[in-house]
């Protein structure tokens, strides 16, 4: 266990310091300054469409950031054969990669949790109504980034970087469309539809279960059964893809 925390320390201080991160900070920030701007055009909407924009913002940082530093991070250590040191010593391949994925949700954690403060400052003196919905709409981007995350690692795990980042991508976009197959599904006629996109149903992540980003602008409650269920349904997910990605990493020759 002291192992995983090992890696995964130095896995967060890594990608601290990485470029991309700050740039996808950047436009996280321009979009929340932005969301600012837009909200002035309109006399009865400006504080909604304020918040509406800077979860946006702060969403699209959080996925980009679990897929394209996800993504890489492990390729790295390959490329480099810097992970040949690291397997050298007392240290399993499972715990490596379980480092990994908690340095790098670490990272998101901190990153979200941060632009969030930042964006409550902005809504602050706009006379935002915060109620608790604003704490789980960044939680529920939270659930999202570690999903995607370990979807990441595993395509990484066997994939070139570039088209991990596409298979994730694709995910990511199947993921907020995948609920809608079940209307699909009643109205076709076709059987092979109909069993291909069951199928889809079980392989991809809904992710749009975890969507919260609309209830703390509309003053929309959430559940909090309807969070502990989301949370085991993520916790499930990530157990079961890094089970996958060890399995797989167990079996590739570094040398």
């Amino acid at each position: 266990m002291n192992a995983i925390f090992v890696i995964a320390k130095n896995t967060f201080r890594e990608v601290i310091r990485d470029r991309i991160l700050y740039s996808l900070v950047v436009f996280a920030l321009l979009l929340v300054l932005l969301s600012l701007a837009l909200g002035q055009l309109s006399f009865d909407e400006n504080i909604r469409l304020s918040a509406n924009f800077g979860f946006t913002g702060i969403h699209i940082s959080a996925m980009a950031l679990a897929v394209f530093i996800g993504s890489t991070l492990v390729a790295k250590e390959i490329e480099k054969q810097t992970i040949l040191t690291l397997l050298a010593r007392p240290i399993s391949r499972a715990q490596f990669i379980m480092g990994k994925a908690l340095g790098l949700m670490a990272v998101v954690n901190v990153v979200v949790l941060s632009l969030g403060l930042i964006l409550s400052v902005f809504l602050y003196f706009l006379n935002f109504n915060f109620q608790f919905e604003f704490l789980i709409a960044l939680v529920g981007i939270l659930f999202e980034a570690a999903i995607l995350l370990s979807v990441a690692l595993f395509f990484g795990s066997f994939a070139r970087p570039i088209m991990t980042v596409v298979f994730t991508v694709a995910v990511f976009l199947l993921g907020h469309w995948v609920e809608s197959l079940g209307y699909f599904i009643k109205r076709s006629e076709s059987e092979f539809f109909k069993v291909t996109a069951t199928a889809v149903q079980y392989v991809i992540p809904d992710l749009e279960r975890m969507n919260w980003r609309s209830a703390p602008v509309y003053a929309v409650s959430v559940p909090l059964a309807e969070v502990a269920k989301a949370a085991g349904w993520t916790l499930g997910w990530i157990m079961f893809l890094v089970a996958a990605t060890v399995l797989i990493f167990r079996r590739r020759d570094f040398v």
